[in-house]
Order: structure tokens, then C-alpha cells, then sequence
């Protein structure tokens, strides 16, 4: 058993105020008020990010935050199925109310996320703007430089900084990656197309390179998503809004809805390649959400994925302050490794459904 460490500057350092380090710093407050937390952000305007849509079983995630009614309240655009042409041209529906909770939502993430990280701070998370630039361990625990908004000395760091991970970076902590997917989106101002398939839903489309998605989401928008593998989003050239929309017009589905909507921007490129951190953490820092394992959004688990871990997380760091014992911070990895590993088996069975190009790079690679 190692020894307590002595006090410090902050018991618990969160780094990502996303939903992961929110719901972490939420729990936190809930289960061991007494620990004084930090939750830093690096401050910086993001816009869309892999994971817009979320599932019904987000509720009972929220509702055990405590923040249920706010989110009923923010005014996200219900959603109650998604459509896929996946395997096959016709759309496949997959009803929502075949779960308990039925309704499904589209997400205005900035909103969400403020929602989170404002509970976070009222029940007493001291928010701090900051990037970490390095860190290291010291007697107190960790020491972490965030230049000029200071340095800090925690007993325990939590991981939270999402698909960039910038802990595993700054350790030099290697990972586990199972492909290179991208994410190519362009947003388009929203048009009414009430007679077209899904104008009402997400729906996903496979095709030759890869596979689109597509919803309309809050503020009048809608959102078209290419995804491919890095090399062969560079291959067609979709980083140029002429080639993205010459791909788009090869869509079936996805073509329609976006038809008479006008482009907002250029595409923008994210990662969305499944990889796995593991266990690979040094003692003291414990890596939640994206930050230890990102799936594909195929799965459309990002969001709940990030704040089931961040509850989990807290729970094994509160057994550590509480009682001594560590073994939670065990079975927290232990969890996290086996969820990783039922994620790859159903990403395997689900990409084996599209059939109709065995010869091209990108099903090939999944096959």
C-alpha cells in the first residue's frame, strides 16, 4: 500500500472541462465534498465535434448528476430514430422507443458542455483557464506547469483532455491505435426538405471510400460528415469544398437533405480513430473519456462513453482519499480495458454488414 501523499495545492487536478472532466468534478463534489478540486480548460473556441447526436440512455447519466430538468430545459432538438443505408440502398430505421428511455436528442454542444462545467463550478470546482505544458511527479504528487496561468502541485490528476491527449503526449505514454479515420464536415445553413427521407432523423450512408452522416442540429443548421481514412480523404481531395461535393453528390440519401442548403464554411478535418491508452497511466493520474480509449462515432457512445468513465473515476479516486484504497484505481482500468474490447468486437460485427465493396482500401482494412 503506497502512503497517503502530503497536502497540496489541490487534492484533484482535471485536465478538459469537457463532459468527461465536468461530470468527474460533479461527482466529486457529490461523493467527497471536502476534496478541492481544479477543473481547467484550455479556454479555446471549439466548434463542431465528433458526437453531436446522443442516444436515450444519456438521461439516467444526467439524472444521476443531478441535471435531468436543466437538460430538459436547454432546448436540444429531440430525436426518436436514426436511419442507415448500410449494407445495402434502402434506409433502415432504428426506432427509439424500442428503449426505455425513447427519445434521443441532437446536441447544441457549447450549451451542453456550459451546463456541465457551470454545475461543476457551483458545487465548488475552482475553474481555472490554462493549458498544462508539462508535468512531473514532486513529493506533493504531481507537479503541473500551465505557464502563465501558473503552476500547481495535485495528489491526484485526472486525464480529461478528449481525443488530443495531451497528458499521454507530455509523458510520452504510448497507445493502442486501430485505425486512422477522419471526420470531414461542412456545416450548411438548414433548409425545410419535410418530404425528404430522415429530415427528421441522423442518418448514416455507406459508400466505396468510407461512410457519411448526416441531422440537422440547433441554430438552423445541418451537418454533413464525411468519413474516411486520412489517406484516402488526402486521395480524393475532400479537404477542397468542390471534391466534398462532388463525393456528396454520389450519396443516395445524404445528397437530398443537404440539396438546397448553402455551404458555411470550408470542410473541417477531425480525428475519429478508435485507440486505447489502457492502463499505461503512471500511479496519480487517471485518464477518463476519449483521453484513454475513443471509439468511432459510428457508435454514437462519445458523449455517455465520457461521463460514465468520469463517474467511475471519481468513485476510485474518492475510495483512494476516503480509505486508502487503491484498489479501485485497479478495476477503474480493469472496466475501462474490458469496455474497450467489447467496443472493438461490435465494431468489427458492424462494419462486416457492408459488404458491397470488399476490394476497396477502407472496408478491406475493416474486414
Amino acid at each position: 500500500m503506497r502512503s497517503n501523499l502530503i497536502d497540496a495545492g489541490v487534492d484533484v487536478f482535471i485536465v478538459g472541462a469537457g463532459p468527461a472532466g465536468a461530470a468527474a468534478a460533479i461527482s466529486l463534489s457529490q461523493i467527497a465534498p471536502h476534496l478541492r478540486v481544479c477543473l481547467a480548460d484550455a479556454g479555446r473556441d471549439r466548434p463542431f465535434r465528433v458526437g453531436e447526436s446522443v442516444p436515450p440512455p444519456i438521461k439516467p447519466f444526467l439524472d444521476h448528476l443531478g441535471l435531468g430538468p436543466a437538460f430538459i430545459q436547454a432546448d436540444h432538438c429531440p430525436s426518436f430514430h436514426t436511419l442507415s443505408a448500410w449494407g445495402g440502398q434502402e434506409l433502415i430505421g432504428n426506432e427509439f422507443f424500442l428503449y426505455v428511455h425513447n427519445t434521443g436528442w441532437r446536441l447544441d454542444r457549447d450549451r451542453f458542455d456550459r451546463m456541465l462545467a457551470d454545475e461543476a463550478t457551483r458545487l465548488g470546482a475552482k475553474p481555472l483557464t490554462a493549458t498544462v505544458r508539462s508535468l512531473s511527479p514532486c513529493a506533493q504528487g504531481w507537479r503541473i506547469d500551465c505557464g502563465a496561468a501558473g503552476k500547481f502541485a495535485a495528489r491526484f490528476v485526472i486525464d480529461a483532455s478528449g481525443r488530443s491527449a495531451l497528458l499521454p503526449r507530455l509523458l510520452k505514454i504510448p497507445s493502442v491505435k486501430i485505425d486512422k479515420l477522419v471526420a470531414c464536415a461542412v456545416f450548411f445553413e438548414r433548409q425545410s426538405v419535410p418530404d425528404a427521407p430522415g429530415a427528421d432523423a441522423a442518418v448514416i450512408e455507406s459508400f466505396r471510400d468510407g461512410w457519411w452522416y448526416s441531422a440537422a442540429i440547433p441554430g438552423s443548421r445541418r451537418v454533413a460528415m464525411l468519413m474516411t481514412d486520412a489517406d484516402i480523404a488526402r486521395q480524393l481531395r475532400v479537404s477542397q469544398l468542390p471534391a466534398w461535393m462532388a463525393c456528396l453528390a454520389e450519396t443516395r440519401h445524404i445528397q437530398p437533405l443537404i440539396a438546397s442548403c448553402r455551404p458555411l464554411a470550408p470542410p473541417a478535418f477531425w480525428s475519429a480513430a478508435s485507440r486505447n491508452f489502457g492502463s499505461a497511466y503512471p500511479f496519480g493520474i487517471l485518464g477518463i473519456g476519449d483521453a484513454i480509449s475513443s471509439f468511432d462515432p459510428l457508435s454514437s457512445q462519445g458523449i455517455i462513453k465520457a461521463i460514465r468513465s468520469g463517474l467511475f473515476a471519481s468513485y476510485a479516486i474518492a475510495d483512494y482519499f476516503l480509505r486508502n484504497d487503491e484498489t479501485g484505481i485497479a478495476r477503474y482500468y480493469a472496466l475501462m480495458n474490458r469496455e474497450f474490447d467489447a467496443y472493438l468486437t461490435t465494431r468489427h460485427e458492424y462494419y462486416r454488414q457492408e459488404q458491397r465493396w470488399p476490394d476497396a482500401p477502407f472496408w478491406n482494412r475493416r474486414h
